[in-house]
Formats: C-alpha cells, sequence, structure tokens
C-alpha cells in the first residue's frame, strides 16, 4: 500500500476517535452509514426484545442475543460477543496464551455465565487469536478472535452483533448499552443467580477522558494512556460504569433498530469512580483485522500538532489502582 493511502486510512484516527455531537439521530460520523461484511444486516444485531454492572439492572433473556460468556477451565473470565456463526470477539487480555484453546469454552444463549437455561448452548474453543499489537495490559490491541469448534444455529436467543465500518466512528455524547456479568462494585461480586446486567452510558470523547484520567494524577498532561485505538463511556461522576469481569463484553450502539457494536470492554480505573470512565477498545479501528483483510495501523503515543491532537490520550499512573475489567 502506497504511503498515500496509507495516510487516508489513518485520517479518522488523527482526527480523532470521536467527534462532538451531531444533531439529529445521526450516531457515526460516516455519511456512508455503516457496511457490513459477511454478515447480513437481516440477521445481526436484531434484539427480539426491547427494553447491574454498577448501578445497572437484569437483561432479560433474548435482549443481548450476541452477548456470550468465556470460560477458561469451566470458570467465567470474560464476556464476549458473536460476530458469526463461528466467531467470537472479546479482549486480548481475557486469554492466556499459555493455556490450550481447548481449556476455552464459549456459552451462547445465556443469562447466566453458565448454561443454565433450556436455550442456552456451549462450545469448545479450537483457536485464538490475540491482536499482535496487545503486549501488556492498558496497552494497544487489546481485541481477540475466538473460534469455536462448530458453527451455531442462529434463532431468538442467539445472533450475532452487527460491526461498524473502519470509516465510521461513533460520536461523543451518544447512549449505548454495554452488558456483562462482572461486579456491581470494586468489592461487590453480581450475586446468584449471576443474571446478566445492562448499562446505559453515553460515549466520551479520548481527549476529554484522558483529561479527566489526568484529575489528581502523576502523569504529565503531555503523557497519554489512552491511545487511538481507545475511547471511553460513563460518567463524570462516576456511579454507573463496567467493572471487574465484563472485560471482553461488548458495548452497543442502536442505529435504526439494528445494534452495532463500537467498543469492547477493556479498562478502568477502580470501577465507577469520579472522573475515571470505563475505557474501551474502538472495534472500527479493528475492522480489517477482524474480517483478516489486513493489520490495523498501530496506535502510538506520540503527540503530534494541536490541530490533530483529539489522537491520542489518557490516564494516570498504575499505582492508582488501575485495573483490566
Amino acid at each position: 500500500m502506497c504511503a498515500s493511502s496509507q495516510a487516508l486510512l489513518l485520517l479518522p484516527l488523527l482526527l480523532g476517535v470521536l467527534i462532538r455531537p451531531l444533531t439529529g439521530s445521526n450516531v457515526f460520523t460516516s455519511s456512508s452509514f455503516l457496511r457490513v461484511v459477511e454478515i447480513d444486516t437481516s440477521v445481526c444485531g436484531r434484539s427480539q426484545r426491547r427494553s447491574r454492572i454498577v448501578s445497572g439492572q437484569d437483561a432479560q433473556l433474548g435482549q443481548w442475543p450476541w452477548q456470550v460468556s468465556l470460560l477458561e477451565n469451566e470458570a467465567p473470565v470474560c464476556g464476549g460477543s458473536l460476530i458469526s456463526s463461528d466467531w467470537v470477539l472479546t479482549a486480548a487480555h481475557c486469554l492466556d496464551t499459555s493455556l490450550a484453546p481447548s481449556d476455552y469454552s464459549v456459552v451462547l444463549g445465556s443469562i447466566s455465565p453458565y448454561p443454565v437455561n433450556a436455550d442456552a448452548q456451549i462450545r469448545k474453543v479450537v483457536q485464538f487469536k490475540r491482536h499482535p499489537y496487545y503486549q501488556k495490559e492498558f496497552g494497544p490491541g487489546d481485541i481477540a478472535l475466538v473460534q469455536m469448534d462448530s458453527s451455531v444455529n442462529f434463532n431468538n436467543y442467539i445472533l450475532p452483533i452487527c460491526l461498524p465500518d473502519s470509516a465510521d466512528q461513533p460520536v461523543e455524547g451518544t447512549l449505548c448499552w454495554v452488558t456483562g456479568w462482572g461486579q456491581t462494585g470494586e468489592e461487590e461480586l453480581l450475586p446468584s443467580p449471576y443474571t446478566l446486567q445492562e448499562l446505559e452510558v453515553p460515549l466520551i470523547s479520548t481527549e476529554v477522558c484522558d483529561d479527566y484520567y489526568h484529575i489528581g494524577s502523576e502523569t504529565s498532561a503531555s503523557e497519554p494512556i489512552i491511545l487511538s485505538d481507545m475511547f471511553c463511556a460513563g460518567f463524570p461522576e462516576g456511579q454507573k460504569d463496567s467493572c471487574l469481569g465484563d472485560s471482553g463484553g461488548p458495548l452497543v450502539c442502536n442505529v435504526n433498530e439494528v445494534w452495532f457494536q463500537v467498543g469492547i470492554v477493556s479498562w478502568g480505573e477502580g470501577c465507577a469512580r469520579p472522573n475515571r470512565p470505563g475505557v474501551y477498545t474502538n472495534v472500527s479501528v479493528y475492522k480489517s483485522w477482524i474480517l483478516g483483510l489486513e493489520d490495523a495501523a498501530e496506535p502510538t503515543r506520540l503527540f503530534l500538532p494541536l490541530l490533530l491532537l483529539p489522537v491520542l490520550t489518557l490516564l494516570g499512573k498504575p499505582s492508582l489502582a488501575l485495573e483490566m475489567c
């Protein structure tokens, strides 16, 4: 690929992961709307039902049919999302490369992290692929693909989520939904019967989130922690947030009654703390990688001229109780 083409591909990142809210019902900035490759939009993102992560609420069976539970040696470790009949999307930090793929399994169509209801299915994992940029916690590339040992048949309780096009970026302030079986507080486990939790949160731009995380931090304002493949969602006052155990789960937005996954639960500093919203991997950045076409452009920590500043950002030192969710 020539340098000019690469520059065009990087332009959305250089202009910032998120932009200011637009009027009307636009959720994404691309005038071409959203395109999904290899997944029919008549199937993906179609929840059959309408309607606590931290200050969240119980979900209903079939409300989020793409939600999956990732088990490690039969114990729930993370969430994930079904993106096709064979593949699941999750966070890279959820998968231990020292373990065999067969040590992992996926629960689908369940309101619990275990296959407890009649409509639930379970699949063994035959392979998983963490993004090559992922090397450490809080770094870039916190995204992974998991292949199941056999295809699933779609029904009212098991459906794939739609993926945004690489050029489409979510708009700051848009209200979207995050789901998971994680803790309901920093010291509070999800109580039995472990019902899937849902929470509506507004999207936060990379640069604004960076400002939040630098409040009370010893990290220099010139040193970004949130990179170009991350953005945030939540409230500046805290109180509502994803938490430990929600990692890998989807952050989804409704566009004309079709749901698209814009983010993957990645990390945060504590849970629901003021000025510390949840941090998410930006799915659109890795759309080409997900489809196996090419690697995404590597996120950078270098600051650019002022007009290009929204590329980067975020956070205080790890000593301030940073957590992978």
